[in-house]
């Protein structure tokens, strides 16, 4: 296969996530020790896991609309080197308030890249290949999950929980400059479908992704993946010790494997769905019925973790939830592009991604919460399969409405 400027694109954005997600998820294994230093119960741990979140999450929609404005380039180069400084001033703190605004502050950075990556991955990939594009450049997440929990544990072990942070913050300077040497800015127009051309003609309004009811329901249907990912990717190594899993290094080893699940999830789903794509068919169906696995995998995992099954069909039912988890964003941002005027794509990822970041803000202190009042993690996890049902169905109403049919540009609400 002849190497094309797009591989190159998808290479560099999959670095800057792998860094990305080794300082995210690293907090995950550290809770227990940090939870131990600082004397918390599972809740206020939540809580310190959720204070990413609230930055990230709101800022989402500002990045991805500067990224319009002003450019994505510039906005990418500078958020994976805050990133990084924030992760070796976390590394440095010895209080549980400078941890937690420190953690605060690292999603400021992490905030602005997926609005401004998504859209650079969309512009530069081939149209027939935008489900394969975004999922196989979105793999650097699971890589990042993988190396971030597995490492952090072992490293933890050896010289401390403070050591992972140091150690995580340099790649996200490496990453900072791949971006500046090899990624061009993308022109703020492209090649567009006779569809697009004709919603252009008619003029492309930021209100759109306000106002319409096919987005609305892409926003709120969404949120239960994010819900889940974070039940899981905050309380992996503490679920993996409910199970009976003794040492810090084994559980976080066996929590890594949800990051090697979105490998082949998103690769697979993304092939699957530019199938469907090309066949006429739509994106939503293939994303409903990932939701309805990811709620097959949880409620496995809440009944496993209750009956003590078998850790190697426990690890099953984890590889298989995240599996669906991560796959499904394959489908679900090639859908975004294919129905969004490309002069908001950045603003409509941004909303998108705000509004599904919600699911993060509660799903460590409600999973912990419940944890403290039941002593098992086993309702959180039924609960997390509840939320997915409704997710897909959310999803399924997109117009064509329980169809399978190909969705349509939107242009008006």
């Amino acid at each position: 296969m002849k190497w094309e400027k797009y591989h190159t694109v998808w290479a560099v954005m999959i670095f800057g996530w792998v860094t990305n997600y080794m300082v995210r998820s690293s907090l995950s294994p550290l809770l227990i020790p940090i939870l131990q230093e600082f004397k918390l119960t599972y809740a206020q741990a939540g809580i310190l896991a959720t204070a990413f979140f609230y930055a990230y999450t709101f800022m989402q929609l500002p990045a991805g609309y500067l990224g319009d404005r002003l450019g994505r380039k510039i906005v990418l180069v500078l958020c994976t080197s805050w990133w990084g400084l924030m992760s070796l001033l976390t590394g440095l703190v010895h209080s549980f308030a400078s941890l937690f605004i420190l953690r605060f502050l690292t999603g400021v950075g992490e905030g602005a890249y997926f609005s401004n990556d998504r859209p650079i991955i969309s512009a530069y990939t081939p149209e027939k290949k935008r489900g394969l594009g975004q999922g196989i450049s979105f793999i650097g997440l699971g890589i990042g999950m993988f190396i971030g929990i597995s490492l952090a544990g072992w490293i933890s072990d050896l010289w401390g929980w403070r050591s992972v942070f140091i150690l995580y913050a340099f790649p996200s300077f490496l990453a900072s400059f791949f971006i500046y040497r090899w990624i061009k800015e993308p022109p703020r127009t492209k090649k567009k479908a006779e569809a697009e051309v004709e919603v252009e003609n008619k003029g492309t309004s930021y209100s759109v992704v306000f106002k319409s009811r096919d987005l609305w329901l892409l926003y709120l249907g969404g949120i239960p993946g994010i819900y889940a990912l974070w039940v899981v990717g905050t309380w992996a190594p503490a679920i993996f010790k409910e199970m009976g899993v003794k040492t810090l290094a084994q559980s976080s080893f066996y929590s890594s494997l949800l990051g090697i699940s979105a490998i082949p999830g998103l690769a697979l789903t993304g092939f699957v769905s530019d199938r469907l794509a090309r066949k006429g068919k739509g994106r939503k169906g293939l994303i409903a019925i990932e939701f309805f696995l990811i709620s097959f995998c949880m409620l496995g995992l809440g009944y496993g973790l209750k009956t003590k099954m078998n850790i190697y069909l426990f690890i099953i039912f984890f590889f298989m939830a995240g599996f669906f988890i991560w796959g499904h964003w394959a489908a679900f941002y090639a859908l975004l592009p294919d129905i969004v005027p490309y002069e908001i794509l950045g603003t409509a990822y941004g909303l998108t991604n705000t509004i599904h970041f919600t699911g993060s803000l509660i799903a460590p202190w409600v999973t912990g919460w419940i944890k403290d009042v039941t002593a098992s993690f086993s309702w959180g996890l039924y609960l997390a399969a509840i939320f997915c049902i409704l997710g897909g169905i959310l999803i399924l109403a997109v117009r064509p409405s329980f169809g399978f049919g190909k969705e349509k540009i939107i242009f008006e609400t």
